[in-house]
């Protein structure tokens, strides 16, 4: 019997991820992280104290054994210290991304290793699978849940050994199955986008968390001109329209960000619109044909796919020039190449690339 250690938040997908791979045979040991040094309620997400009892009540109700372990050190550094320096520093990080790349499939992968498990499995809507005798990484089945997006870190040795049994379902069917089974987070709410921003709010997290105090300077126009103030560059991000302070006329988008100065640029929405980036932290998960080669990236979660041609430079870096502009290219977020439903790989967006006269 295979060895397989499921990564349970508490939550019903961790949950019924669980449950498939015991139905399916395998010795199913949850193993859940200890991501916050809080009191029960203060965190509504994975790795809080709420969400390890709930993680443990599944085991139970599964009869598999179940551990923690504390990742709290190593989930401050690596994930909310790298958000604060993403957002002092003008550029908006992706901590989903971060935590999948240090916590998951690094650190909780280790461990697996180390119970001498065949597999780690998580909830995530993905799909490995074999072609042409290559392993891949593909899209989830259910387009609205789909998270292969935040998937891209993975290192490409690790997807003969990570399984992602809900990655060919619907939301609706995980459900289904978690009340057939009087699983109990069968009723279990979506996760927070962020789940240590428990006000929802950026601005006060960094000054509560972080000690950043107000910085008041300019909001700016294309042309220069001072249009309003505001308490700190960092409490906007690229797109943004709403929360401004600056009202009448066009709708204005945030189009830069100037730590250096604090200032904060608006213009319109065609200018919120670029039509390439610079980016680096490239990592790969299938054999790239040329240095040179087109395909279609994903700039952020929820963007739908654009074509584009990628420039491959030396020290993991490329620079992908958009077959038609997209809107607010955010430094800090991941940028995923695509082709058709695979994961090619992808990096972080660095600047964006100015239009070519």
């Amino acid at each position: 019997m295979k060895k397989v250690v499921v990564a349970m938040s508490g939550g019903v997908d961790s949950s019924v991820t669980a449950a498939l791979l015991k139905k399916e045979g395998f010795e199913v040991v949850g193993v859940t992280l200890r991501l916050f040094a809080e009191k029960r309620g203060a965190v509504k997400c994975c790795g809080g104290a709420d969400s390890a009892a709930k993680a443990r009540a599944s085991a139970q109700a599964l009869g598999i054994r179940h551990y923690f372990k504390s990742a709290q050190e190593l989930f401050s550094k690596t994930v909310i210290d790298n958000f604060v320096r993403g957002y002092l520093s003008g550029s908006t990080p992706n901590p989903c991304v971060e935590c999948n790349r240090h916590l998951k499939f690094s650190y909780l992968y280790e461990i697996a290793r180390s119970m001498d498990a065949s597999f780690l499995a998580t909830g995530h809507y993905a799909v490995i699978k074999k072609e042409a005798g290559e392993t891949g990484l593909y899209r989830g089945a259910d387009p609205l849940k789909d998270q292969s997006y935040f998937l891209y870190c993975l290192g490409r040795e690790q997807l003969d050994r990570v399984l992602f049994p809900l990655g060919g379902m619907t939301k609706k069917e995980v459900r289904k199955i978690a009340s057939d089974l009087s699983l109990p987070s069968a009723a279990e709410p979506e996760s927070n986008d962020i789940c240590f921003v428990t006000e929802g709010n950026y601005d006060l997290y960094l000054k509560k968390t972080a000690g950043i105090k107000p910085r008041p300077g300019y909001i700016l126009d294309q042309a220069g001109k001072r249009i309003g103030r505001h308490n700190g560059f960092y409490n906007f991000t690229i797109g943004q329209r709403r929360g401004t302070g600056v009202y009448g006329g066009a709708r204005l988008y945030v189009t830069e960000l100037r730590p250096e100065t604090n200032e904060v640029v608006l213009g319109t929405l065609e200018a919120a619109h670029g039509s390439g980036f610079r980016m680096s932290g490239l990592n790969w998960l299938a054999e790239i044909p040329a240095k040179d080669f087109r395909c279609s990236v994903q700039i952020r979660y929820r963007h739908k796919p654009a074509p584009c041609s990628v420039s491959i430079k030396a020290g993991g870096r490329a620079e992908v020039r958009l077959e038609k502009p997209q809107f607010a290219l955010a430094p800090g977020q991941a940028a995923v190449f695509y082709e058709g439903g695979r994961v090619l790989g992808g990096g972080i967006i660095r600047e964006e690339l100015k239009a070519e006269a």
